[in-house]
C-alpha cells in the first residue's frame, strides 16, 4: 500500500525587483483576509467606507440622544424631530445597504 506523506507547499519562484541576479524562492503561504479586506487578500474600500458609516451613525445618534436628555445643548431652543431619526437610519442604511447590495450583485455576475 502507498503511504502518503504530508505534502508540502512546493516554494514557487517570485521576481525580486530588489535584487536582479533573478527570482526568489519563497513558500506559498495564504494569510487569512484582515477586517477591511477581501477574502483574496485585497483591501476593500467599501468596507471602509460602511465602517465609517456605521461609526456616524453610532455617533450621531449618542449624540441625538445626549441632546434629547439634555445633557449638551441645553442652551438651544430648537428641539429634536424626526430628522435626527431620519439622518441615523441614513447613516445605518449606508453602513449596510453598499456591501449588501455588492454581494448580490457579484452572485449575479459569476452565474
Amino acid at each position: 500500500m502507498p503511504t502518503t506523506a504530508a505534502q508540502h507547499p512546493s516554494p514557487h519562484l517570485v521576481p525580486d525587483p530588489a535584487n536582479d541576479a533573478g527570482p526568489q524562492a519563497q513558500a506559498a503561504v495564504h494569510l487569512p483576509a484582515g477586517f477591511f479586506e477581501e477574502s483574496d487578500g485585497t483591501r476593500s474600500s467599501m468596507r471602509l467606507m460602511c465602517f465609517t458609516a456605521l461609526i456616524a451613525a453610532v455617533v450621531f445618534g449618542l449624540l441625538s440622544v445626549l441632546a434629547a436628555i439634555g445633557l449638551i445643548g441645553a442652551g438651544t431652543s430648537a428641539g429634536i424631530g424626526g430628522e435626527v431619526v431620519t439622518i441615523t437610519f441614513g447613516f445605518l442604511v449606508a453602513a449596510f445597504a453598499p456591501k449588501t447590495v455588492q454581494k448580490f450583485a457579484e452572485q449575479k455576475m459569476v452565474r
